[in-house]
């Protein structure tokens, strides 16, 4: 591996040195191998953020907002609380990430990562608090922003934490581990919720539910938070030597233009959505939804803009970035419409039931091949456990465009319990190797968060109105099968895409 000073290739925004990533995956040299006790201490925290994220978004949110306001208005409140978060993550996670790159002096005598993992999971868990004690809308609207805000502030340091002191050859390994964790989290999480909490109860004892629930999941955050931070042992990596560092300016010049400008398409494109709908132009009604994932794909564009994501310098990590966001619009494009195509499509009685059986087949085959993947990565590529992971995601879609058969579909969810695990175990390792810079590594995993938040946006958004249409129609199966067309599409080119990474050579 060559020397960092021998890959500086080019000068990023604001005058940061980037380097390329033509070249070998990044490590930093001279990093210790790790045994597989302290990589599974110091990667826990992932299990508590999953954890804390499964229950609290499949569960305890809809639960919640049902308690509030009852049946009539759950959606369009539900819909009021998280569009608010879902912009807050968008924006918190590379801006947390950037601040511990640039943190210094005695702040970062404890490490770049660990003070805002710290601090971070600590005001996550007294906002948590406040949503416990919300009984109106607005209330839970605002601590869930301050959710998202501490959550993020948490997050994007500790992704960036492993990339500091994980040496190459053992990051398959590690994201193998990050992906079980990642899955027995969120069966964790929503088993916990699913199994406490019931909002027919009367609210006495509702609340007494909601208060057991949310304390496992503050203590859960924060125990495995300090299991985290400890397991660093002296943390040398995370504090980089500052020779031949100029002192930046905390915000750039070129950083304000950039904020200004996405403020202002922002508020450019609310107005012309506006204006369209006002008009009654062509007939066409432009949804509240479209134009949330509209004015948040033009937020995102600057967001980008803004933490220096140049694909023309850093091409491996745009097309890291590509496969991400395609592979998981694959994967939310099933997930979120799966309880619909068991009602509509095989017709059974219970579809929430039939769905959690597929959901609880596709964990249990998921454990197993996310850690399996993991290590074979090692040995065998990334990019090889990707090809895997689309085609059996792939081949899925085709069995429920071609089938109505209960048993087989729910057979079906091992198939893509393997493939979604093998995906999720080599997810890390992929950016991993391809990180621009070795002094922004929070900041770039942070812009690498956003190929995850904007499919969960979109998938909703195209597949709804599709499927729609075709039910209104009499047509729900067309409807479905179109759908899950997509998905393929989507999977099939996450594959496509994985190929053009130069710097991952398998």
């Amino acid at each position: 591996m060559r020397k960092e000073s021998d890959e500086m290739a080019t000068v990023g925004q604001g005058g940061e040195a980037a380097i390329s990533s033509h070249g070998p995956p990044l490590s930093l040299p001279g990093l210790p191998r790790l045994r597989w006790t302290q990589i599974f201490s110091i990667s826990v925290f992932y299990f508590a953020l999953n954890f804390h994220w499964g229950a609290l978004g499949i569960i305890i949110l809809p639960s919640q907002v049902f308690k509030i306001v009852g049946n009539l208005d759950k959606g369009a409140a539900l819909a009021f609380v998280l569009v608010p978060g879902a912009f807050v993550s968008l924006i918190a996670n590379p801006f947390f990430g950037m601040l511990s790159d640039r943190t210094r002096g005695r702040f970062a005598a404890w490490g770049r990562r660990r003070p805002y993992i710290l601090l971070g999971t600590l005001v996550n868990v007294a906002a948590l608090v406040w949503m416990a004690t919300a009984r109106d809308i607005p209330t839970l609207a605002i601590a869930y922003v301050i959710v998202q805000f501490s959550s993020n502030a948490a997050q994007a340091p500790f992704h960036a934490l492993l990339p500091d002191v994980v040496p190459l050859e053992q990051r398959g390994l590690t994201s193998g581990v990050m992906g079980v964790l990642l899955i027995a989290g969120n069966i964790g999480g929503v088993i916990l919720a699913g199994s406490v909490l019931n909002a027919a109860q009367p609210l006495p004892i509702y609340q007494q539910e909601l208060w057991l629930t949310y304390g496992v999941i503050m203590l859960v955050m924060v125990v495995l938070m300090l299991v985290t931070v400890f397991s660093v042992r002296g943390d040398r990596a995370t504090v980089l030597p500052e020779q031949n560092q100029p002192q930046k300016m905390w915000i750039s010049r070129s950083a304000l233009i950039t904020i200004g400008g996405t403020l202002a398409a922002v508020a450019i494109g609310w107005v012309l959505i506006t204006g369209w709908n006002m008009l009654h132009l062509a007939n066409i009604q432009i949804s509240g939804d479209v134009e949330s994932v509209l004015l948040e794909v033009i937020a995102t564009v600057g967001l980008l803009r803004l933490f220096d994501f140049n694909p023309r310098r850093d091409p491996d990590f745009a097309w890291v970035l590509m496969t991400r966001l395609l592979m998981m619009l694959g994967i939310y494009t099933i997930q979120t419409f799966l309880q619909f195509y068991m009602r509509d499509v095989v017709q059974v009685a219970n579809p929430e039931q039939e769905t959690t059986n597929f959901v609880i087949l596709v964990s249990l085959t998921s454990l197993v091949s996310a850690f399996v993947a993991g290590w074979l990565s090692d040995r065998f590529g990334r990019k090889r456990m990707v090809y895997i992971s689309g085609g059996f995601m792939s081949l899925v879609g085709f069995i429920f465009i071609v089938t109505h058969s209960l048993t087989i579909v729910i057979a079906a969810g091992a198939i893509f319990g393997l493939g979604y695990g093998a995906y999720q175990s080599v997810d890390w390792a992929l950016v991993a190797d391809v990180l621009p810079s070795h002094h922004n590594y929070a900041r770039d995993m942070g812009v690498w968060n956003i190929s995850l938040s904007l499919p969960q946006v979109i998938a909703p958004v195209l597949g709804g109105p599709l499927t729609d249409f075709f039910t209104r129609n009499g047509q729900p199966v067309l409807g479905f099968q179109l759908l899950f067309g997509m998905a393929i599409v989507f999977c099939i080119l996450g594959t496509v895409t994985v190929r053009y990474i130069r710097g991952v050579k398998r």
